[in-house]
């Protein structure tokens, strides 16, 4: 991950958590691996400890919009509640899995 998406990474996080203190964010995917193209996105996953509304992931995703635009980085965002990402179905998934293996936590 280069010192600029760790900066937004950050940006975003601190954003996310001026509305939901709880939240815990990780970026993933090939910029954090370091496999990133001039047009990759900035993969985020966010965990809340409440249940997840469209209106939730609409802010979130406006969020990222803002630090993104700011930045010259697209950012794709995927939102789960605690309970799902930890104990339900989402759990099993190759995706949490990418992020749980490879996620940089912020």
């Amino acid at each position: 991950m280069t010192p600029t998406d760790r900066h937004v990474l950050e940006a975003l996080a601190a954003r996310i958590r001026t509305r939901y203190p709880e939240a815990r964010v990780w970026a993933f995917g090939s910029r954090v691996r370091g496999e990133a193209t001039w047009e990759s996105d900035l993969d985020v996953c966010v965990v809340l400890d409440r249940p997840i509304t469209r209106t939730i992931k609409q802010w979130i995703g406006d969020q990222a919009w803002a630090v993104g635009y700011e930045a010259d980085r697209i950012i794709t965002t995927i939102v789960y509640d605690r309970e799902a990402f930890d104990h339900g179905p989402p759990s099993a998934s190759p995706l949490v899995a990418t992020i749980r293996r490879e996620g940089v936590a912020v």
